[in-house]
């Protein structure tokens, strides 16, 4: 099935990777960490404390939610810090990785079936490679998805083409792929680019799916949304590309897999390239000598919808595939009246400067949202930019609001934070949807 986007938005940056040759040697980085923030409404009961040392595959922590299921160390190391904020809810657990080489075995000869496999995936600690819709969470154990989706499009700016990465691990990716397809009840759902020329094994409950046109169409929520939207019935599953890349080297070696390629690219970045590298590596060690000195702005994943690198976060999140660095706002990036002058280095997704009519123009953009918060006010905006088959004005007023029945009825329950990216930089009423959304989905799911 091929399917066109043509409602979205391309932000073209300046500071593209130009050489996609991927890395040989591994980017390692002293410390790595798990963060609390990849996993929502987490409740960890710890195992381990600060200063205890700690090897490859030791249990770190469970969640009170979702008992059966450990969070396993990705490195032999010692806990150098375990860090709360506000109301003790969890931030990150950072580990001093130690010079003794990682050999944790993973028991990889069993029978495939759905049962296997997901104790396979579980005492590898790789059930959290895994996100539900609605809510995106971590599945409970003993869960079975309708479908699952993955994506092997990534059309957020700066984003490297993950056929690149999957050529160069093709048979990790056909072994993940082979046994992942156990585990739904329906489908896999493997959305490509229209152009791709990747051949895939020949799977009995393999789909693949042709998108092409703007971003989001790389986002899996929007291809969710034209494939086989979720529900509270309809429940699925999603999976980064990656991430089954990882399940298929541990199935190939029998020892655990923290390897993870990420693109470091951005206005403020002096080289742009793809580094090799660790899940939740130190992201500040990983920069280091990289950035234009000055304030920065230093995000994990993208610009769009990434995290701030900052205090105990100061880590790549599990769900990233890049790093983005981009000057961090001040007074001079406000002007007054900004709007109405003929702005010859600024963008608008209402074509207001004279930029709009220039193409292939790369643009050097700040962290100031340029403006104040208001209203909403409906000039149709979020009509054009947002491609999912739902009342996305309306939609967000209830967001707004915290109708969560009217939400429901509208269709929140296929969102996640990452979909409402492209309303949030769009908006011209300032509101970061994603953090609204998060805290509706939070009441839905308690309300039940």
């Amino acid at each position: 099935m091929n399917y066109k986007i043509s409602k979205g938005l391309n932000l073209s940056l300046e500071g593209e990777i130009t050489n996609h040759i991927l890395p040989i040697n591994k980017s390692s980085t002293n410390k790595v960490a798990i963060l609390g923030r990849d996993y929502h409404g987490i409740k960890p009961t710890m195992f381990v404390s600060e200063g205890e040392e700690v090897s490859q595959g030791d249990k770190l922590f469970e969640d009170k939610k979702n008992p059966g299921f450990n969070f396993l160390s990705p490195v032999n190391g010692k806990i150098l810090e375990i860090n709360r904020g506000d109301r003790r809810a969890f931030l990150s657990l950072v580990i001093e990785k130690s010079n003794e080489e990682n050999t944790y075995e993973i028991d990889k000869d069993f029978e495939i079936n759905s049962k296997n496999v997901a104790n396979f995936l579980i005492t590898s600690g790789c059930w959290n490679l895994f996100r539900t819709r609605p809510f995106s969470k971590v599945p409970e154990v003993n869960s079975t998805p309708k479908n699952i989706f993955i994506s092997l499009i990534d059309s957020n700016p700066l984003a490297v083409n993950p056929e690149i990465i999957v050529k160069e691990n093709f048979e990790a990716f056909n072994l993940g792929l082979k046994y992942l397809s156990v585990i739904p009840e329906k489908h896999i759902h493997l959305s490509q680019d229209s152009s791709s020329d990747l051949d895939l094994k020949d799977l009995e409950k393999l789909k693949i799916h042709k998108f092409s046109g703007i971003h989001p169409y790389g986002l899996v929520g929007t291809q969710i949304n034209k494939i086989s939207p979720v529900s509270l019935i309809n429940q699925a599953w999603t999976i980064g590309y990656q991430e089954v890349i990882t399940i298929g080297k541990i199935l190939l070696s029998g020892y655990l897999s923290n390897e993870k390629y990420i693109s470091l690219s951005g206005p403020q970045v002096f080289s742009p390239e793809i580094l090799l590298t660790e899940y939740g590596s130190s992201i500040s060690e990983l920069t280091a000598g990289k950035i234009i000195e000055g304030d920065n702005r230093v995000i994990s994943g993208s610009v769009l919808c990434g995290h701030s690198s900052e205090g105990a976060e100061t880590y790549l999140s599990n769900f990233s595939n890049q790093i983005s660095v981009i000057r961090e706002s001040n007074k001079k990036d406000r002007e007054f009246m900004n709007w109405i002058r003929p702005e010859i280095k600024k963008h608008s997704s209402l074509r207001m400067f004279f930029t709009s009519f220039l193409k292939n123009y790369k643009f050097n953009l700040s962290s100031s949202i340029n403006g104040g918060f208001r209203a909403i006010v409906p000039v149709g905006i979020y009509e054009d930019v947002f491609p999912m088959n739902l009342m996305i004005t309306q939609l967000l007023k209830a967001i707004v609001t915290e109708d969560t029945e009217l939400a429901q009825n509208l269709g929140i329950l296929e969102l996640d934070e990452e979909d409402l990216a492209i309303c949030t930089y769009s908006c011209p009423s300032k509101y970061d949807y994603g953090l609204i959304l998060r805290s509706v989905l939070d009441k839905i799911e308690k309300d039940g």
